[in-house]
C-alpha cells in the first residue's frame, strides 16, 4: 500500500520531505565516532557465530523497515524510508516549530547517541544526517505503535503492522536509543507511553521497572527477566550439569507436574517436592509461542550474549525447553499445563522443531542448573520410583483403583478368617463337639 500523493503534498505543492529537508541541512561525513572509547556497546551487532547457524541469519535482518544506522540505505527498505517523513509530520501534527525543537534537542545529544552503536558503524553519517535519522526513526516507531494516532491503517497494511511491531522493532541490529523516544514523548507532553509499549509484548501488565531500557529490545528483555530472589548463592561452587531424564514425558511419568508460574520472568524456574514428596511441581514462566517466537527469542539471547549479561536468563530458558522437549508428546504436555501458549503454529511438531533448533550453542546459567540437579535427585530416588510405579500400575484408571480396592478387601477378609480359625476362643459348642468325639463309639 503506497502513500498517496495528496498525503505527502500540500495545497502549495510543497512535499513533506522538502519541509523536513529545509530544517535539516545534510552533510557528507562525520569526523569521528564517539563510541570508540566506550567498552560496552548498548546496541551491538550480532556475533558471527550466531549468524552462521543454519537458518538463523534471516532472524536478525529486517523484513520491512530499517531502524538505526546498521541497515540504513539498504534498497530493500526504501519504501518505508520514503514514508518516514509522512509519519514524522503526522505525529507532530504538522508543526514545523516542534520539529525544529526536537531536531535541536537530538543534535545536542548526537555524541551520546552515537556511542550506543558498534565502533565505526556511524562514521559514514555526519552529525546532521545522523540526527535526522534518529528523529525520523523515533517518530516512525511511536506512530506505528499507535500511541497517539489511530489512522495508521491508511498507510500500512495490517499484516505489515504485525511484522513491524513484533519482528522488525525487536531485532538487535534494528534499534535506536530509547532516549530518542523519551525526548519525542516529552516534547509532545505524552509521558504515559511506557505502559502502552509494554502492553504490546507482555500480558498482564508488568510491575514497575527499576532499570531504564537502552532500546526496545532491552525493554522486552527487562520485561521477561524481572528480578527474582534466589535463596542459594550461585557463586559458591561449580555445579556439574548431569541428568539422566530425557524429557518432559519422563518427568511426568515419575509424577512430576508442570505448571506456569505467576511471574512472566524467565528467571522464575522452581522445583518443589510438595507434601512429603508426593506432589512434586516444576514451575516455569509461561511463553506465548507464535510465528515470531523464533526471531524474538534468538534476538533476546543474542542481546544477552553481546551485552555481556552474566545472568543469561533467556538463553537458559531456551536451553531448558530444548532439553525437555524431544517430540510432540512433550509439547502436548507443556501445552496442556499452560506453560506453552501456542498461537498460529501449524502443529506441535513445529513447536518441537522450533526449540530443538534455537537451543543450539546456548547454555544454562548456574541458577537453572541447580534446579535441574534438584529435579535429578528426585528423579533418581528409588523411593520416588517405587511410588511412581505404584501410581502407574494401580491408579492409572478408575477400574484399576476399584480392582486394587477389591483385592485389598479380599486380602483383609482372608486374614481375618485365618486369624479366627487359629486363635478363636472356645465356646459351648466346642465342649459339646469334644464330648461327642469322646463318646462317638456309644
Amino acid at each position: 500500500m503506497s502513500v498517496q500523493q495528496d498525503q505527502t503534498q500540500g495545497s502549495t505543492g510543497v512535499t513533506i520531505e522538502s519541509v523536513i529537508d529545509s530544517i535539516f541541512v545534510p552533510g557528507t561525513n562525520a569526523d569521528g565516532d564517539a563510541n570508540a572509547n566506550d567498552p560496552l556497546i548498548r546496541i551491538p551487532k550480532v556475533r558471527e557465530m550466531g549468524r552462521d547457524t543454519e537458518g538463523f541469519k534471516e532472524c536478525y535482518v529486517p523484513k520491512i523497515v530499517s531502524i538505526g544506522p546498521y541497515y540504513s540505505g539498504d534498497p530493500r527498505f526504501q519504501l518505508f524510508e520514503q514514508r518516514k517523513p509522512v509519519f514524522a509530520m503526522s505525529l507532530l501534527s504538522g508543526n514545523k516549530e516542534t520539529l525544529r525543537r526536537l531536531y535541536n534537542k537530538l543534535f545536542e545529544m548526537v555524541e551520546e547517541l552515537r556511542s550506543f552503536y558498534a565502533k565505526d558503524s556511524t562514521t559514514k553519517f555526519c552529525d546532521k544526517v545522523f540526527t535526522k535519522m534518529m528523529l525520523l526513526d523515533g517518530c516512525f516507531i511511536l506512530h506505528c505503535i499507535g500511541i497517539l494516532h489511530e489512522d495508521i491503517l491508511q498507510w500500512i497494511k495490517p499484516e505489515e503492522i504485525d511484522l513491524i511491531h513484533y519482528r522488525d522493532f525487536l531485532l538487535l541490529e534494528n534499534q535506536i536509543p530509547f532516549k530518542v523516544l523519551t525526548e519525542v514523548m516529552k516534547l509532545l507532553n505524552k509521558e504515559n507511553y511506557l505502559d502502552k509499549i509494554q502492553s504490546l509484548h507482555v500480558e498482564p501488565k508488568p510491575e514497575a521497572m527499576d532499570t531504564k531500557p537502552d532500546h526496545l529490545l532491552h525493554l522486552l528483555h527487562i520485561l521477561h527477566t524481572g528480578k527474582v530472589k534466589h535463596s542459594k548463592n550461585h557463586k559458591s561452587r561449580i555445579i556439574e550439569y548431569r541428568c539422566n531424564f530425557r524429557n518432559v514425558s519422563d518427568l511426568v511419568d515419575l509424577g512430576i507436574h508442570f505448571k506456569p508460574s505467576d511471574s512472566m520472568s524467565f528467571a522464575h524456574f522452581v522445583f518443589s517436592k510438595g507434601w512429603w514428596g508426593f506432589s512434586p511441581i516444576v514451575k516455569l514462566a509461561p511463553l506465548a509461542v507464535n510465528d515470531g517466537a523464533r526471531v524474538r527469542l534468538l534476538n533476546l539471547a543474542a542481546y544477552e550474549i553481546c551485552s555481556r549479561n552474566k545472568e543469561l536468563w533467556v538463553s537458559s530458558y531456551i536451553t531448558l525447553l530444548d532439553s525437555l522437549i524431544d517430540d510432540t508428546a512433550d509439547v502436548k504436555l507443556l501445552r496442556k499445563a499452560w506453560v506453552l501458549e501456542i498461537y498460529n503454529m501449524g502443529s506441535d511438531e513445529e513447536v518441537s522443531k522450533l526449540f530443538n533448533g534455537i537451543g543450539k550453542e546456548l547454555y544454562m546459567n548456574r541458577a537453572y542448573t541447580e534446579v535441574m540437579q534438584d529435579i535429578q535427585r528426585h528423579y533418581g530416588s528409588l523411593r520416588n520410583r517405587l511410588l511412581s510405579q505404584l501410581k502407574h500400575e494401580y491408579f492409572r484408571s478408575p477400574w484399576a483403583i476399584f480392582a486394587l480396592l477389591g483385592a485389598l478387601m479380599a486380602l483383609f477378609l482372608t486374614g481375618v478368617q485365618t486369624y479366627y480359625a487359629i486363635w478363636s476362643p472356645k465356646g459351648t459348642c466346642d465342649d459339646l463337639c469334644m464330648f461327642l468325639n469322646r463318646n462317638h463309639h456309644l
